[in-house]
């Protein structure tokens, strides 16, 4: 009796033995599949860089009726995109708050008055101007507070990151009046190429921030004063020099009087001799063939 209980229970010994050795292989098993899609997502993740996205935080605790002060403001970077968030301290700067700001928050249009922000849109921070020019033909998507790059057809400027401050129809015409945010010291130069060539606006991520930019390439337009003609105008100094040889001056007693010189006549005497008569000298020479 005691030989046949032993039976079992090294028979149920075994049974136990393999079932919490296949667990323990299918546990094992699961770990290293986890492991490798672990390494997997974090080898895609370094190589993916994160998106982070710059709106303006307040530097502390702002009270409703607080007016907004460029020293309280600052930005900062967020890993995801903030319906109403405010990209530029300037946009806001000078504003008064409808409600509590707490700080190292972002601030949202939903803290000013409508009206406010709708200003601010079309006013351009300081430093910038705005320009506006006509375009009959505008990408879709473009409209006030967008960015884009401008360019030209005859490659004379491009500028980048451009703020479009508003967008107004043109009266009985398909066109409209862009207003763009230019830099002070570059409307001259902007303002030349658009009375000369055809501006070309290309739509950027609104997200998408570098920097404004402005270049003039090699091929820039001539600028020219209201009373210079329309033609390049070259320096003297710009006139190479030359080398010219010395003409002898000559001494009028040494010049004949035109009746002491006679007069030269000629006559073709046949298709072979040419008759030259100087004075009482004659000539005669062969006729050229």
């Amino acid at each position: 009796m005691s030989i046949k209980k032993n039976k079992n229970q090294l028979i149920i010994s075994m049974i136990v033995g393999v079932a919490i050795a296949v667990a323990s292989y299918q546990v094992i098993v699961k770990l290293k599949i986890e492991n490798e899609n672990l390494k997997k997502l974090t080898s895609t993740s370094t190589s993916v860089p994160i998106r982070k996205i710059v709106y303006v935080v307040a530097k502390t605790d702002i009270k409703k009726g607080d007016t907004l002060e460029s020293k309280n403001l600052t930005t900062k970077q967020f890993p995801i995109e903030i319906e109403g968030a405010i990209a530029s301290v300037s946009q806001i700067s000078g504003l008064k708050a409808t409600k509590d700001i707490k700080a190292d928050s972002p601030i949202v249009e939903g803290y000013f008055k409508a009206s406010d922000i709708d200003f601010t849109h079309s006013e351009p921070q300081r430093g910038y101007r705005a320009v506006a020019i006509r375009l009959d033909t505008l990408p879709p998507f473009i409209k006030s507070g967008s960015h884009v790059d401008i360019y030209f057809s005859k490659n004379a400027i491009s500028a980048q990151d451009v703020k479009v401050l508003d967008i107004v129809d043109i009266k009985d015409s398909s066109g409209k009046y862009i207003m763009l945010e230019i830099k002070d010291r570059d409307v001259p130069v902007f303002i030349t190429a658009v009375n000369n060539d055809k501006a070309v606006l290309i739509q950027r991520n609104r997200h998408e921030r570098t920097g404004y930019k402005f270049s003039a390439a090699a091929a820039q337009l001539p600028q020219f004063s209201q009373s210079a003609p329309q033609r390049e105008l070259v320096e003297l100094s710009d006139v190479p020099s030359y080398d010219m040889p010395q003409v002898p001056e000559v001494n009028v007693s040494d010049v004949k009087d035109t009746k002491d010189i006679p007069v030269v006549k000629s006559n073709i005497k046949n298709e072979e001799e040419i008759e030259f008569i100087s004075g009482d000298k004659k000539i005669i020479v062969g006729a050229p063939l």
